[in-house]
């Protein structure tokens, strides 16, 4: 089983969707925590249409979004920080999100996404790792 991590800075959505269908993802699951984005295409809505005909299933759990005071601190350039304090969410209130994700990756090739394109600077490297620390033989790739 893998899960697969992507940033769509830098990117149109069409890269990003030829990318997904290139490493046959049948799910994206959005984490961030307000699904909006000034970037053509990368808005809940948009990215729903965008992706559902291209064949890959939209989802948005903003409860694995960074919140307010978390996403401060990678602003200010604190990653570690950031970092730290999201761990202890995704390890503690919200696991059980965490566990769903896995779950779904059972039955279907789940990539996360969020806006940042540097996989180390972002809270999804955090899922990945802390859904490598449930599941130990999970792979995990970063696009």
């Amino acid at each position: 089983m893998e899960l697969l991590t992507i940033g769509y800075e830098g990117r149109t959505l069409p890269q990003f969707v030829r990318l997904l269908q290139a490493q046959d993802v049948a799910r994206l699951v959005d984490v961030r925590a307000r699904p909006q984005s000034h970037k053509p295409g990368f808005s809940a809505l948009a990215l729903f249409d965008g992706l559902r005909k291209a064949g890959v299933t939209y989802d948005s759990d903003r409860a694995l979004g960074t919140p307010d005071d978390v996403r401060a601190l990678w602003r200010a350039g604190d990653i570690a920080g950031g970092k730290a304090r999201y761990r202890k969410l995704v390890s503690g209130p919200r696991r059980p999100r965490l566990q769903l994700l896995l779950s779904i990756a059972q039955f279907e090739r789940v990539c996360i996404m969020c806006f940042e394109a540097e996989p180390a600077h972002c809270h999804r490297s955090v899922i990945a790792e802390e859904a490598v620390r449930l599941q130990p033989d999970l792979g995990v790739t970063h696009l």
